[in-house]
């Protein structure tokens, strides 16, 4: 199984964020602190002009939270 990730590139001023957790591309606490801390530092880049967020699955763009971890709470 392939693990939860963020990762980042930019070319031409444009930068790309994917993200992918494998529980359906939900987003657990790390992964959306993760990609929050991404999308800050790369707001921040002045070369960047663009953002353009990207899943990583081949199904879902986004599951929405944990539902482990709401559960827990």
């Amino acid at each position: 199984m392939t693990e939860a990730y963020v990762k980042q590139s930019i070319q031409n001023n444009i930068a790309t964020i994917e993200f992918f957790h494998p529980e359906q591309n939900s987003l657990p606490g790390t992964v959306l602190a993760e990609l929050a801390k991404t999308i800050t530092e790369t707001g921040q880049n002045e070369a960047v002009k663009v953002i353009v967020l990207k899943s990583g699955g081949d199904r879902t763009f986004c599951a929405g939270a944990s539902f482990d971890e709401l559960r827990a709470v």
